[in-house]
């Protein structure tokens, strides 16, 4: 695992725009890296930035802004598989990539985490994936089950569509507002 210092953050689909265009899609215009629901209200968007002193990375990937210091990018959105149409607890993970100079450092199973995370604080569902091949022991280690056999999409290569359940689970609750202050339960007196 990691050790460098990392803030993983739940961002603005622009943030994520540059390193998922530089990665996945450096061949096509801009637009095909836009998934039409990143602004929905649901849809989550993650970021790893290297917090330490610069290591070589360039910062920005262009000249959006927020995105210095970047290496690592995912989002999950609201869609239910394609194997199963009316699901209405399905998410989608998308858009997955980790700058060439910073792979194997588990960056990318941050982002995974933290997009999972979403899932659960949203009450859980279903999340799938067409995952590139070269992928698919990330999306392994974190419970993701392969489904069918591995397909072409055409001008970006072999996928493979991955898979698993995640369930619901309330945010942490600041019990501070619950109590009295002190921690007894008790709200203030009449």
């Amino acid at each position: 695992m990691n050790e460098e210092p990392v803030v993983v953050e739940l961002v603005d689909a622009r943030v994520v725009l540059p390193l998922r265009r530089a990665v996945l899609r450096p061949d096509q215009p801009a637009p095909c890296s836009e998934y039409g629901s990143d602004d929905e209200p649901h849809s989550a968007h993650v970021a790893v930035r290297l917090t330490g002193p610069p290591s070589g990375i360039p910062d920005g990937l262009g000249e959006s802004p927020g995105v210095a210091g970047v290496v690592a990018v995912g989002s999950v959105l609201r869609e239910p598989p394609p194997w199963e149409p009316p699901r209405r607890d399905g998410w989608r993970v998308r858009g997955m990539a980790t700058h060439p100079d910073v792979r194997g450092r588990g960056f990318g199973g941050l982002v995974l985490v933290a997009l999972l995370d979403h899932v659960a604080v949203q009450g859980g569902g279903l999340v799938w994936c067409n995952a590139r091949v070269p992928a698919r022991s990330l999306y392994a280690r974190a419970g993701f089950a392969a489904r069918g056999a591995v397909f072409d999409i055409p001008a970006i290569g072999p996928h493979l569509q991955m898979w698993r359940t995640v369930p619901g689970h309330l945010p942490p609750a600041d019990t501070r507002s619950l109590t009295d202050g002190c921690g007894s339960g008790e709200g203030p007196a009449d």
